[in-house]
């Protein structure tokens, strides 16, 4: 059998700075992280957390150690590095410069750039290709999108892609629809985080006001049998978390991953890290985890590799498997 491409379509950088560098951070400036008898308890989730916002904060409340645009070089650099060392062939890294600017004081625009110097350094390194996806954040409201959005715009050529994340249950995405007709207009994909704390109807909206050529998690998509019958004769694809969607219950557990059901109705489904120091995974153990904690076969797990290819915001070729 052939080997199959090893790639991760949803990959948060935010979620994705080594514990190490955290804590060398927090020490060359006095951050209180430093001291804290078990940093990696504010940073990692060891087990099911009891649903999606205790997940987020272990991504969120510490990104403010990053202060300097040098330290979101470094984390755009070590993320492409990891990925190479897991023997990815492929993988997108999405973040959110105005999340970044609120933890931080940074300019978005700068951090921009900071993060796709780290990210070209790296990629030249290890011949690794990476595409980056910008992300908007849903919780600054509808005319907010169209600011970031304008900032994205400037570095246009940087972009593969542009996401839509944070409080899906609060921000109908019909809100967002201006500002992703922009997208479209300016020829980037759409992917759209739907279907994880909100349910079906939330991934219908993606697709149906927002354009969304794929949806982040998705997995309670499930739950209406017409819409996997839409999506798959759409063509949409689900970028799948089998550990993070376990850990945020979006997903019942491994064995029971709604990921049998999607698969069954012929939906496209990729395997993801999501956030890989968060949930304390890598890539290549997701794909084993899919095989023998949840019970993919080998053909499903093909199927697998091969949409994730077909579905990349980059034109790839890979010998099949």
């Amino acid at each position: 059998m052939a080997t199959r491409p090893l790639i991760d379509l949803h990959r948060h950088l935010e979620g994705s700075i080594r514990l190490s560098t955290f804590l060398d951070v927090a020490r060359r400036d006095g951050h209180p992280l430093a001291a804290h008898p078990r940093p990696r308890d504010l940073l990692v989730a060891d087990g099911p957390l009891g649903g999606l916002l205790p997940y987020l904060a272990k991504v969120d409340d510490q990104i403010g150690v990053f202060r300097t645009l040098d330290d979101w070089r470094r984390a755009g650099r070590e993320a492409v590095e990891d990925a190479f060392n897991d023997g990815l062939d492929y993988v997108e890294l999405r973040f959110s410069p105005y999340f970044i600017q609120q933890q931080t004081g940074l300019a978005p625009a700068a951090v921009i750039d900071a993060v796709a110097d780290g990210v070209a350094a790296a990629g030249r390194g290890t011949g690794l290709p990476v595409g980056l996806i910008a992300t908007i954040l849903r919780d600054l409201g509808p005319e907010r999108a169209l600011e970031q959005l304008s900032t994205f715009l400037t570095r246009r050529d940087v972009w593969c892609g542009v996401d839509l994340a944070g409080n899906e249950a609060g921000y109908a995405a019909a809100l967002f629809a201006p500002a992703f007709a922009r997208v479209r207009d300016a020829g980037l994909p759409v992917t759209v985080h739907a279907g994880e704390a909100a349910g079906p109807e939330s991934v219908r909206a993606a697709v149906e006001d927002l354009g969304a050529e794929r949806i982040g998690h998705g997995v309670r998509a499930a739950e209406d049998p017409r819409l996997l019958e839409d999506l798959a004769r759409a063509g949409v694809t689900l970028e799948v978390a089998l550990t993070s969607n376990t850990q945020t219950g979006a997903a019942p557990g491994y064995r029971d991953h709604q990921i049998h059901t999607l698969l069954a109705a012929g939906v496209g489904v990729t395997l993801n890290t999501d956030n890989p120091r968060v949930s304390d995974v890598t890539l290549s153990q997701e794909h084993a985890l899919a095989r023998y904690a949840t019970g993919l076969t080998d053909e499903q797990l093909s199927l697998v590799a091969r949409q994730s290819a077909t579905a990349a915001f980059a034109d790839l070729s890979f010998p099949g498997p």
